[in-house]
């Protein structure tokens, strides 16, 4: 009953919101949001990369089950494409001791090329944890 309750908690905090992520690096079909059924500690996770002005603008939320959820470590990696594969350009972290996590961050400066947003997440309940992988759609400049 809890995880039916904090995921319509969830779905109603993001109606309105445009947000995407892929489960997998090999995934190409596009999901509003990511909804984890096969975690004890996860409702939902969403990367989103948008550039502007050769600007980089990165947000990752991550939503554990409230009153389950104690903490969230979340590093974002913001990748550029090298023909078939991605390199690193450059990471942040971040510990939220919540189980809500909502991570901003930006990368100005970039060159031309191709750029996604790769979220690592660690929600922790206690001294368990689960890690949780998502990437955002790619963007150009």
């Amino acid at each position: 009953m809890k995880r039916l309750i904090a995921f319509l908690l969830s779905l109603i905090m993001t109606m309105g919101m445009c947000i995407s992520a892929y489960a997998s690096p090999e995934e190409e079909t596009h999901i509003d949001i990511e909804i984890i059924e096969d975690y004890q500690y996860t409702a939902n996770i969403t990367s989103v990369m948008s550039i502007s002005n050769n600007t980089a603008s990165c947000k990752s939320n991550v939503r554990g089950f409230s009153g389950l959820a104690t903490k969230v470590v979340v590093t974002q990696t913001l990748q550029k494409k090298s023909g078939n594969s991605w390199t690193n350009v450059t990471s942040w972290s971040k510990t939220f001791n919540s189980w809500l996590a909502i991570y901003t961050t930006t990368k100005s400066s970039l060159s031309s090329g191709t750029y996604r947003l790769k979220t690592v997440a660690k929600v922790y309940s206690g001294n368990s944890y689960e890690t949780i992988t998502v990437y955002s759609k790619t963007a150009s400049c």
